[in-house]
């Protein structure tokens, strides 16, 4: 069972990085946005992605 949920939240973290770096090479994505804005959204969701995969890993090593 911590299989599975180590593999959906890495899932997670792949997905909310990969969010990110769309969102900082594509900055015209969201049409009301600034490109300020979605620059920073990018940067926060790479960032929190990162910080997922790094929990991940730490639960599951200390586990």
């Amino acid at each position: 069972m911590q299989n599975i949920l180590l593999g959906f939240k890495m899932s997670m973290a792949v997905i909310y990085t990969a969010i990110g770096v769309y969102l900082l090479t594509h900055p015209n994505f969201f049409e009301g946005i600034s490109k300020e804005i979605s620059f920073m959204l990018g940067v926060i969701f790479v960032l929190f992605g990162i910080f997922r995969g790094y929990r991940a890993w730490f639960i599951e090593r200390n586990a």
